[in-house]
């Protein structure tokens, strides 16, 4: 429950949680509307860039096809021998995509034209492209043209050739388009045609929308040949990755792509198949957005608006209800605060108390009719007193009396014997007084108990708790006995005669010295006179002692624990407890054996080598000298695992063991560190003696394979050998030289002893 202190501040800190959570997520749910609409807007503009660059390549495929077919019209009509310049100027009027159609000899020179001015120009085709197919393969259409950079200026007399892309594609320019023919009679002829970059511009916008957009016509090698805007440094980079992806195989492509200045652009690209051009769609997909963007901060400004008058208005009104439940409750914890005094008021009455209705069914009781009949509030609501405590003590006419007397609006007193909820009886006074209303009509009974066996029921108390004591000093877990300052028993219970094997007589019972009992159990004690003198010394020292440990001549271990008593800070005497801790100690025993021995192999395991050796390094400290330790591996174990099985690993463990032990001394000691890995200490030991034996080890493990289910498996192990002196400063110190040297013979090769 929150305090009442805190619970308006809590009320407003969740109420201001609530709303800045209503807005938050009113924005996230606004962001994630606008990220969606500028997605679904994204993607249908990358629709219109496939759309738009698909419409764009065909229409321009189709008038370079177009184109094609009128040059090679011409060619076909040259050996009528029909006037060049009008069959020329017929071309030229019927393609209004053309400036001019001008006919090129062998040597590139042009010798008619329907631009007179072009005539006797020098046309240097070395910078025209021509599409892959071009040679070779004749059945591909358009493979005669060949595409040459944009010029600038109005035809070939006064063109020049634009080959940087830096630079916006001239306005006006053309683009010539050079048409050649297989040569006839050993003579190559060739058309070339200026395809006018006005007609395609209008061409272009009269058919997509450009102010936000930008076409570019590039070649398969990425020269620009017409672009619609000017191109920054962005959008040329973008281009030559386009040109990449041509030269590649890539044809066409949709995506979203980052300019170097950080700007996204929708691009669309798409390479005319069967001619080394290709149309480019571009467009800053920031401008395309700023319609969507401005209608969605239109709307987010409306839906904002509008949250912000709906959360005045719900602030408004949390004020108003705050407002009003604060007065309200404020009244409330006036009537509260004198109901709660009256409850208390009769809560503290040392008297039971109860309310009931004019039926006799209880409504109230204060906390001592719990303490006096046992029946807590809870179980007594809503039941009859006489029914609830029923003894069978009073009879009929006497309730017929006190009913009488109460319905009559007057007090009743009188005694009565009533039974608490455990069953017992017990002796009450009881009053009983009608609570009238303004009519005079019954609304409520109040009956006041007072228990008047107070006395019975504290010594009936004193001798259950006598018994529970008698039955604690019998049932408890071990032997008791206490004496009092003038050493007489004063305590004990039957397991101390069964714990000490004492005799059944008098001299062993409650009021005798306890010296008799003390000198025959010293008897069965080791040493008797030690035992003697410890409990005089307790007594001395009057302190309490835990878990000293007595050693029986039985084999016993019994532990005894001395506690003097003190009442109200006087000595009043001294208990001794006695437990039989013999199987405790064989279990600890038992435990031990199993902390420090490798239960595979039965040696120790890795704890109990590092004590030995710390050990030995602490004997060399004080008695100078040497000794040995070694660390073996068993070569490839894991190869023994996994072809035989680890029932095999593990008996080939055990054999390990057994080979090694037949060649150690008995002070030597062998233990298991983990896995395959082993390590022996050899006191009082040199490095001659341990390298002959390391090398026993070694040959004794390869010579004696283990036979296992009639398979014999042969085993190697690596040694690393090192020598332990004094000058060790630790046990880490040691091992370390120890696993290096196993290391190195590791890495020599396996099988075979190293020394660090």
């Amino acid at each position: 429950m929150i305090n009442k202190r805190f619970r308006y501040p809590t009320a407003d800190i969740a109420f201001t949680a609530v709303l800045i959570l209503c807005a938050a997520l009113c924005i996230l749910a606004l962001s994630y509307q606008a990220d969606a609409e500028i997605r679904q807007q994204n993607e249908i503009y990358l629709s219109v860039a496939r759309r738009d660059a698909l419409y764009l390549q065909r229409d321009i495929g189709h008038l370079l096809q177009d184109l094609d077919a009128k040059l090679k019209a011409l060619l076909n009509a040259r050996p009528h021998r029909q006037p060049q310049e009008n069959i020329l100027r017929h071309v030229l009027d019927n393609a209004p995509y053309l400036r001019s159609i001008s006919w090129i000899d062998s040597q590139g020179k042009i010798t008619a034209s329907t631009e007179p001015e072009n005539i006797g120009h020098m046309l240097d085709s070395s910078a025209y492209l021509s599409h892959p197919q071009s040679s070779g393969d004749d059945t591909s259409p358009l493979h005669f043209l060949l595409i040459g950079p944009a010029h600038s200026g109005h035809d070939i007399a006064d063109g020049i050739p634009l080959t940087d892309n830096g630079k916006p594609t001239p306005n006006p320019g053309f683009i010539p388009i050079i048409y050649q023919h297989a040569p006839t009679d050993g003579v190559q002829e060739k058309l070339v045609a200026t395809l006018n970059l006005e007609y395609l511009l209008d061409r272009i916008g009269s058919v997509i929308e450009t102010q936000r957009t930008r076409v570019a016509l590039l070649r398969a090698d990425g020269l620009r040949l017409l672009d619609t805007a000017p191109a920054d440094a962005g959008l040329l980079m973008i281009e030559r990755e386009i040109g990449k992806h041509w030269r590649n195989g890539n044809i066409f492509g949709v995506q979203e792509q980052q300019a170097v200045d950080n700007r996204k652009w929708i691009v669309a690209h798409r390479l005319y198949p069967q001619l080394p051009i290709g149309v480019v769609w571009a467009a800053d997909r920031d401008r395309l957005l700023e319609d969507i963007n401005r209608s969605i901060r239109r709307n987010n400004l409306t839906v904002i608006l509008l949250m912000v008058v709906g959360m005045v208005c719900t602030l408004f009104g949390y004020i108003f209800f705050r407002h009003a439940s604060r007065h309200e409750r404020e009244r409330h914890i006036k009537t509260e605060q004198q109901r709660r005094l009256l409850e208390n008021t009769l809560n503290a009455c040392a008297n039971a108390m109860i309310i009931t209705d004019p039926n006799g069914l209880i409504v109230w009781a204060n906390p001592a009719y719990t303490t006096l009949t046992g029946h807590a509030v809870t179980e007594a609501i809503g039941c009859k007193p006489g029914v609830l405590e029923k003894s069978g003590m009073q009879d009929s006419a006497f309730y017929a009396n006190m009913w009488q007397t109460i319905r009559a609006g007057r007090v009743w007193h009188g005694e009565l014997v009533n039974r608490r909820k455990d069953g017992s009886l017990y002796d009450a006074l009881l009053t009983i007084a009608p609570s009238l209303d303004n009519k005079g009509v019954i609304q409520h009974f109040i009956g006041t108990k007072t228990d008047i066996t107070e006395h019975k029921a504290a010594r009936a108390e004193l001798e259950i708790a006598h018994s529970h004591l008698n039955a604690v000093v019998e049932n408890f877990p071990g032997a008791l006995v206490m004496e009092d300052t003038a050493g007489q028993i004063v305590l004990l219970n039957q397991y101390l005669f069964e714990l000490m094997s004492l005799p059944g007589t008098n001299d062993y019972v409650l009021g005798k010295p306890i010296q008799s009992l003390m000198v025959f159990s010293s008897r069965a004690v080791e040493a008797r006179e030690a035992f003697m003198a410890r409990v005089e010394e307790l007594r001395a020292a009057l302190r309490p002692v835990y878990g000293e440990e007595l050693h029986f001549k039985d084999g016993r271990w019994i532990e005894r624990d001395f506690i003097p008593i003190r009442l109200h800070g006087n000595l009043i005497g001294f208990l001794y407890i006695y437990r039989d801790i013999s199987q405790r100690k064989r279990h600890a025993r038992e435990l031990w054996q199993l902390a420090t021995s490798d239960p595979l192999t039965g040696i120790p395991n890795r704890r109990a080598f590092f004590e030995d050796i710390e050990h030995e390094r602490t004997r060399l400290a004080r008695y100078p000298g040497e000794a040995a330790v070694l660390m073996i591996d068993i070569d490839h174990f894991k190869q023994i695992n996994d072809t035989y099985g680890h029932a095999a690993g593990d008996a080939m463990l055990g054999h390990v063991v057994r080979q090694i032990r037949k060649l150690l001394r008995e002070s030597d000691i062998l233990a298991r560190l983990g896995g395959e890995e082993f390590a022996i200490l050899l006191p009082q030991a040199n490095l001659e003696g341990t390298l002959g034996l390391a090398e026993r080890i070694r040959k004794v493990l390869e010579d004696n394979p283990l036979n296992y289910n009639d398979i014999p498996i042969h085993v190697t192990a690596s040694v690393g050998v090192t020598i332990m002196t004094a000058s060790d400063l630790n046990t880490d110190q040691t091992m370390s030289r120890a696993d290096h040297a196993l290391y190195e013979a590791k890495r020599n090769g396996r099988n075979r002893v190293e020394v660090s």
